[in-house]
Order: C-alpha cells, then sequence, then structure tokens
C-alpha cells in the first residue's frame, strides 16, 4: 500500500490559519457545552447532581459508540469534490448548529421526568452532529500534510483555534451568565450558544476554503473490518500510551473547569473571580502554544508530553492537602497544575498523527478515520467519566442543587475544594506514567523514515524500513 500526493499548493499559512479555524468552529460548541452543560441542567434545571451523573455517562458512551461508525463509514467514503473529510464537515454543521441552541430551552418547571428525557435525548442527537464534524475534522490532519513538521505545526495552529475560542467562555460569560446574588441565570444561555454556534457555523466555511487536502486517500477494496483496526490499535503501545494519558487528563486533570464553577460559588463565595480564574488558569496554554517551537528544537515531542505532568502532580496535591483561604493564591496553584498539560495539549494531535502512521506499518492499512475515531472514542468515554465523576463527587459533598450558594450545609464548602483538588491529581499520576513507559515515538526516527518512503512512493524501501521497524521494536523490548 502507497500513499500519494496531490498536485496542489503547497503547504503554508492558508492551512494553517484554516485549521485553526476548524478547531475554532468546533470549541463554540463543544467548550460551551463541556463549561456550562451540568451547571445549566443541575443547577438552573434544577436535575439532582447523582442523577445527572448517571445520565451524562450514558450519553457519552453512546456518543463513544458514535466514532469509530462515523470513522469506518468516513474512511469507506469517496472524496467529493471538495476532498473526502470536507464534505462531511459541510453537511454535518448544519444539525450542529441547531442541536446545540435546542439543548438550552429553559424550562425549569417542566415535570422532573422530562427534563430528564431532555437532558439525555438533546446530548444524545448534539453528540451525533459534533462527531460528524469532529472526526473527519481530526482525520483531517493526516492528508493536508505527510509531513512530521508540517503536521506539528497544524497541531499547534489547531490548539491556537481552540484557545481563541474558549476566550469569551472564559471571560465574557462569567460575567453575563450570573446574576447578583451568585446564581446563573438559565434563560439567558440558549441565547450564547445560538451566537456562538453562528460564529462556529462560519468558521467551518472557512476552513473548507482555506485547508487543502494534498495525500490522496486511500480507497481499500477490501470491506471495513472494525475489528482488526481495534486488534492493531491495541497492539500499538505508543497509541495506547496517548490514549491513557488523554483519558487521564480529560476524565481527571480537566474536572477543574467544571468543578470550579462550585469553588468559586460555594468555596469562596465569589462568581465575580471566574473570569479571572478561568483566564489565569487559560494562561499556560498560550505560553505553550508560544514556546512550543522552540522548545521542539531542543526537546523531543515525547520530552514535552511526559516530564511537564510532575508540574501538574505537585501543583495539585499542593491544591488538595493545604486549604489556600487566599483565591488567587489557588489560582496560581490551579495555573501550575494546567501548564504540566500545555505542551501535551498542543502537541498530542500530531502525537496522534504520528501513530496513525506507526500502525499503518504495522497492520499495512491506511485508516484514518477509523484510527481517529477510536481514540476520539475513548476520549469521549473520559469526558463522560470526567463529567459523571464530578457530579456524583458533588452529589456526595452534600450540595443540594435546590438550595443557593449561601443556603448550602456547612461543610459542603470544603469537601468541593478537595473534590477540585483531588480529582487533577490522580490524573497527572497516571498521564505522566502513561507517557513515560508506553509512549516510544519520542526521538521521531520511526516516523520520519517511513513518511518519507511514503513521500516518495518507494514501496520497496517501506518495506525493508518496515521490517527493521519491527526489528528494533523488538530490541527495546528485549532491552
Amino acid at each position: 500500500m502507497e500513499n500519494t500526493l496531490k498536485a496542489s499548493k503547497p503547504f503554508g499559512w492558508s492551512d494553517k490559519i484554516g485549521y485553526a479555524l476548524g478547531d475554532f468552529g468546533c470549541n463554540m460548541s463543544f467548550a460551551f457545552i463541556n463549561s456550562y452543560f451540568m451547571l445549566f441542567f443541575v443547577t438552573c434545571m434544577h436535575i439532582k447532581p447523582e442523577h445527572f451523573a448517571i445520565i451524562i455517562l450514558l450519553a457519552k458512551i453512546f456518543d463513544a459508540i458514535n466514532d469509530p461508525i462515523i470513522g469506518a463509514i468516513c474512511d469507506a467514503s469517496k472524496p467529493g469534490k471538495e476532498g473526502k473529510f470536507k464534505t462531511w464537515i459541510k453537511w454535518a454543521s448544519i444539525p450542529l448548529l441547531l442541536s446545540s441552541i435546542v439543548m438550552f430551552i429553559y424550562v425549569p418547571e417542566a415535570p422532573y421526568g422530562l427534563k430528564i428525557a431532555m437532558c439525555l435525548v438533546l446530548y444524545c442527537i448534539w453528540s451525533v452532529s459534533y462527531t460528524s464534524v469532529n472526526v473527519p475534522y481530526g482525520s483531517m490532519q493526516s492528508v493536508i500534510s505527510a509531513n512530521p513538521k508540517e503536521r506539528t505545526e497544524l497541531s499547534s495552529w489547531r490548539s491556537i483555534g481552540a484557545m481563541i475560542a474558549q476566550i469569551p467562555i472564559m471571560i465574557l460569560l462569567p460575567m453575563i451568565i450570573y446574576d447578583n446574588d451568585k446564581n446563573p441565570k438559565g434563560e439567558i444561555f440558549i441565547i450564547i450558544v445560538a451566537v456562538m454556534g453562528v460564529l462556529g457555523f462560519i468558521a467551518f466555511i472557512l476552513l473548507r476554503k482555506l485547508t487543502t487536502e494534498r495525500v490522496e486517500p486511500v480507497i481499500n477494496d477490501q470491506k471495513t473490518n472494525y475489528l482488526k483496526t481495534l486488534i492493531s490499535f491495541f497492539k500499538n503501545k505508543h497509541m495506547l500510551g496517548v490514549t491513557i494519558s488523554s483519558v487521564a487528563m480529560l476524565a481527571l486533570m480537566m474536572t477543574v473547569t467544571t468543578s470550579i464553577q462550585y469553588t468559586f460559588m460555594i468555596y469562596f463565595k465569589n462568581t465575580a473571580l471566574i473570569s479571572i480564574a478561568t483566564v489565569i488558569s487559560g494562561l499556560p496554554v498560550v505560553l505553550g502554544l508560544v514556546l512550543v517551537k522552540p522548545a521542539t528544537k531542543k526537546f523531543t515531542k515525547k520530552q514535552l508530553c511526559t516530564y511537564p505532568f510532575v508540574v501538574s502532580i505537585v501543583a495539585s496535591a499542593i491544591m488538595t492537602f493545604i486549604k489556600i483561604s487566599n483565591p488567587f493564591i489557588w489560582m496560581i496553584c490551579a495555573a501550575f497544575m494546567l501548564f504540566g498539560t500545555s505542551f501535551y495539549m498542543v502537541l498530542m494531535w500530531a502525537l496522534v498523527a504520528d501513530c496513525i502512521d506507526f500502525q499503518e506499518t504495522q497492520s499495512g492499512r491506511r485508516e484514518e478515520g477509523s484510527i481517529y475515531a477510536t481514540y476520539s472514542l475513548f476520549r469521549k468515554i473520559a469526558q463522560g467519566v470526567g463529567a459523571s465523576v464530578v457530579a456524583f463527587a458533588l452529589g456526595l459533598t452534600g450540595y443540594n442543587s435546590a438550595l443557593t450558594a449561601a443556603e448550602q450545609a456547612a461543610g459542603v464548602a470544603d469537601k468541593i475544594y478537595f473534590m477540585t483538588g483531588f480529582l487533577p491529581l490522580l490524573g497527572s499520576i497516571i498521564a505522566f506514567v502513561s507517557m513515560l513507559l508506553l509512549y516510544k515515538l519520542g526521538d521521531e526516527k520511526i516516523v520520519e523514515k517511513e513518511i518519507d518512503a511514503l513521500l516518495h512512493n518507494d514501496e520497496n524501501t517501506a518495506i525493508e524500513q518496515d521490517e527493521q521497524i519491527v526489528k528494533d521494536e523488538v530490541n527495546n523490548e528485549n532491552n
């Protein structure tokens, strides 16, 4: 099997900006829902936290199942006029816009059973729409360029797009969502998500206009066998390292972005500081974006995506076991905790693309959509577990959604504080260990050799290098 390059304009700024706009569009929907979906249904619609925990876990499992299905369909589909993946984004972006809006219909007096049904069903509809955009978008990175350095640039620009999308969520929304009594205004959510959805829809149009799919997609004559893909996925220890670390980060470390709402409402009793807290916690990721290019000249991607997690471990341990009464000191600790994830967040999509190439050398099949979707499946499950863990833990603290922030029982605030630090601490440890022990593509020699063979369409060279890769892997494991 060989990949060929289409005759097209060279890789450049148009691709970088266009690809960044893709993640901007995705996060106009995803980032808002990830940050405020629980707040809306638990605090505004008055669904009990323990019930929400079950709902979101079931919804995320359903969401995860969508990924390999849609990924397999993408792999089997033939390219359209705009390319293999752009066609999916074109049509799926419409239901994504509509489903994002209807999720936040505010009816707090509706029967409890109806609110439960709304939470579950509307989320599932949105998840199908989002997956139909996000899986093709993520798979595009492997066909925009086959050059590892250019993929690293795309990964960085993707992170820039995501960060820009999160700026209004971090700064503006906390200023307008809460009333004078520090309680969220349920009726305003639908207006906010409608505006953000339209901006995201425009971003998807620009994504399609600016990017170019250069790597000729491989159309497999054989029927898709997802079981083989899944077996190959689990044999790929490098992919497992990235997957486990991503799961730990999303299911445990990033719960701070959800629980921070309750930490400032209940523990610090100052929702006005949420904007400042989210900005401070987001600055390390911006710093990572600035430093990633010079850092990759001195360190490997493995090093940059592994050892900074030690900083996260120390910072989250301080947040957990030392009771900090000053919210600004707490924010600084949270910033250091998230700084440990910054290089990983910027480079993880490049890691995935490299793992996709490595898996091709092992299986002999090019399956960007299916492999990316399998990775996305575990990410979705992790997001569901993370949201479920926060909701369940919130219920264990004694938090009562029917009461205002000032009416919560004694001891609830301290338990919420502990929860906000302890979950990221567990995630930091797991992420560090998985990247340290499993991911072995740090020097990039394996990937770059194979890419070089594919770029020159030298099938014999590729086969010889495949054999050498296997030998190297055996020697590494024996050592």
